[in-house]
């Protein structure tokens, strides 16, 4: 079977929704809970719906929503929220890769290769579960050390996951046995979910999803490899987990010369060591080389320090002098167990402008408060917000973590900083975490009307923001009338997410849609009919229109594409699908097929306007002469056509000269679309407005 019907089988598919719900990380799960159990409604029917579009080619990825999480000061780490159907679709991807990968690794795993460790097709996990295997790299580890190998180095790698080059990433595909279709396909979605993508580089994937974790290993192999061919004699022990690489050797030289080799292995395939980790020690105490995950919980167990708080603060105050933490591990064990009080969060407030990083776990300590916050810790951290947002992300946590332990009084200090911060959401440009936060919190205190959140749904252009916030509108305060009407906005989106996160809840709430049915997202039709709301669903829509308006970037006026091209019309879409998807990163790619959809368009036109006479389908330069009645007719669509026909002249997948300059042709600059899209617009447009 070739790789890319393997992607698309449904129990492969089934298998990729199956492990999604089951990723252990509950961070970026967070995100999408209510998503998940939205789409469960009609599983089987989406999945179906899925399996067409992606066996016929006419599956659209849809843009990612963007979280920056804080690292370290300063530093930040690019988070990429994918729909449903994308995280679907690119963990049936990755379900291939891993299948073929395994094959050829699993001799390293636990030996040599520890991390994001492929489970198989029958288990339940995706990868074996990481504290074990994070167990089995210190036991490897201390049983070296143990065996006479006493120097250390660590080589660790700078935003592995921000580096990988696509184009090198294909290659390694390739060698692990996939073939072209398949390797083409999911680069294409790479590039539209890549971390780098609006500075438009082939670099990067997607940081987040759990799929990636085989993507860095495909490519960390090359230094696994490397390892297996140079040292032969075992003069140096190597162990790697995920990008975290470990040497260790009984001299310093021999490290040396291999940390020398895994710095060009670097250079070779476009990654960049860190190189203000990378030192060379004797180890003095193996058990202070091993962050051992599970000694820690042992320790708190034997001391019965679960309910003693005095000694819990007393530990995280130890632990957090000059608001430095000294053990980060330690410090969120004990964070974890503590008893909120002013004392303390006072400490944590100064723990947390140096170590942003801890955001989640400071943020859950302010949830945990059971009595109201007190007067100066709501001042301090207002004082904060006001503040211009280095980490936008860190006071949405705040925000959302003290909204429900406040006075009256505190409460209407929030409230006036979050209308405040509201209304400045374009001047300060809040990402998507921030405005949500904000708008739940606006929502939960009834401070903004029907009209505004419906000006808001409407204006609102982040998928994951529309989707979340639905959920915090009060039936109660708005009325059923206008809460329905405020779903059926969601409803017709062209989002899977978004339709069905209304989906439920109008199950949820028990609201009944009035017809018509025909503009709800069709996926959104399916799971109303399944649960009995709506009788019937509708066929698919056409992809034209939406992914006209995405190459244009521009919305175009509706029209019915499925009448303009009658039973042509899935290969009309075709045509257009591969269009989007060469937009990206293919120009000349791009100027053939949308020529060759101008033609199909051109075809249609003659037949319905029959003044302009006769068409032969495949000569669409025989109509764009000069003078002729669909130049006078439809002068803008005339000139798209010719524009992109002489465009295809140039290029060098159509001809080897252009035959007006007699120049050897070259492939088309990428820079070209910025120029092609208003001649796109406005030609389309004609043809709309005229047909």
């Amino acid at each position: 079977m070739d790789d890319y019907k393997k992607v698309y089988s449904k129990q492969n598919l089934v298998r990729a929704w199956k492990w999604i719900n089951s990723n252990p990380s509950a961070q970026y799960k967070n995100y999408f809970r209510d998503s998940y159990t939205a789409y469960a409604i009609s599983v089987e029917e989406n999945i179906g719906d899925l399996y067409n579009r992606l066996k016929n080619n006419k599956y659209i990825p849809n843009k990612p929503s963007k979280v920056l999480l804080p690292k370290t000061i300063c530093t930040t780490r690019l988070y990429t929220l994918l729909t449903i159907e994308d995280q679907i679709v690119y963990q049936a991807f990755i379900n291939v890769i891993a299948e073929n990968y395994s094959q050829k690794a699993k001799h390293r795993y636990n030996k040599t290769v520890f991390g994001n460790l492929y489970s198989g097709k029958r288990s339940i996990w995706f990868y074996r579960k990481w504290d074990l295997v994070y167990a089995n790299f210190n036991r490897a580890l201390k049983s070296t050390y143990n065996n006479g190998y006493e120097y250390i180095a660590s080589f660790d790698l700078t935003a592995c996951y921000d580096s990988i080059d696509h184009k090198v990433l294909g290659i390694f595909l390739k060698k692990y046995g996939l073939d072209k279709e398949f390797i083409d396909k999911l680069l294409i979605l790479l590039n539209r979910w890549s971390t780098n993508h609006s500075i438009y580089k082939s670099h990067g994937i997607p940081q987040g999803p759990m799929s990636s974790g085989i993507l860095s290993e495909v490519i960390l192999s090359y230094f696994d490899e490397s390892y297996e061919k140079l040292n032969k004699s075992d003069e140096v022990k190597y162990f790697r987990y995920v990008d975290d690489i470990k040497l260790m050797a009984r001299d310093k030289l021999s490290l040396k010369r291999m940390l020398a080799r895994l710095d060009y292995n670097c250079k070779q395939i476009g990654l960049f060591p860190q190189s203000s980790k990378i030192e060379i020690h004797k180890i003095i105490d193996i058990k202070n080389e091993i962050k051992n995950i599970s000694s820690l919980g042992d320790e708190l167990s034997k001391l019965s320090i679960k309910g003693n708080y005095k000694l819990i603060e007393k530990n995280l105050i130890r632990l957090c002098k000059n608001g430095k933490v000294n053990n980060l591990t330690e410090f969120k064990m004990y964070l974890f167990n503590a008893k909120a009080n002013a004392k303390l969060s006072n400490k944590l407030l100064d723990v947390l402008e140096n170590n942003p990083q801890l955001f989640e776990s400071i943020s859950n300590y302010f949830k945990s408060y059971t009595t109201k916050i007190s007067d100066k810790i709501v001042d301090r951290l207002i004082t904060e917000f006001e503040k211009p947002e280095i980490y936008q992300i860190v006071n949405a946590h705040l925000i959302d973590a003290i909204s429900n332990n406040l006075s009256n009084q505190n409460n209407q200090k929030l409230m006036k900083f979050v209308l405040t911060r509201w209304k400045e959401r374009r001047k300060r440009k809040l990402n998507p975490t921030y405005r949500n936060t904000l708008l739940s919190y606006l929502f939960k205190n009834n401070l903004i009307k029907y009209k505004g959140i419906k000006q808001i749904l409407i204006n609102e252009n982040d998928w994951w923001v529309k989707k979340t916030i639905i959920k915090y509108i009060d039936l109660d305060f708005i009325g059923e009338p206008s809460y329905i009407e405020l779903n059926k906005i969601l409803l017709t989106d062209e989002c899977v997410d978004i339709s069905l996160a209304a989906v439920f809840e109008i199950i949820k709430n028990n609201c009944n849609i009035s017809p018509p049915y025909s503009e709800i997202n069709y996926i959104g039709q399916k799971a109303l009919k399944f649960v009995g709301i709506i009788n019937r669903s509708a066929s698919r829509p056409s992809l034209i229109g939406n992914l006209l308006d995405s190459i244009c970037d521009k919305k175009l006026p509706c029209t019915d594409w499925k009448k303009i091209f009658g039973k042509d019309h899935d290969l009309a879409e075709n045509k257009i699908v591969r269009t989007q998807a060469y937009v990206q990163n293919d120009m000349s790619a791009f100027v053939n097929i949308t020529d060759v959809f101008n033609d199909f368009l051109l075809s249609k036109l003659f037949v319905h306007d029959t003044t302009l006479g006769g068409y032969k389908l495949g000569n669409i330069g025989g109509s764009l002469n000069k003078g002729t009645r669909l130049e006078k007719q439809y002068p803008e669509l005339f000139l798209l056509c010719k524009e992109i026909h002489n465009k295809r002249l140039e290029c060098d997948l159509s001809h080897s000269i252009t035959k007006s300059t007699n120049k050897q042709t070259r492939p088309i600059e990428y820079k070209y679309i910025y120029k092609a899209r208003k001649s796109l617009y406005e030609g389309y447009k004609n043809i709309i407005e005229k047909w």
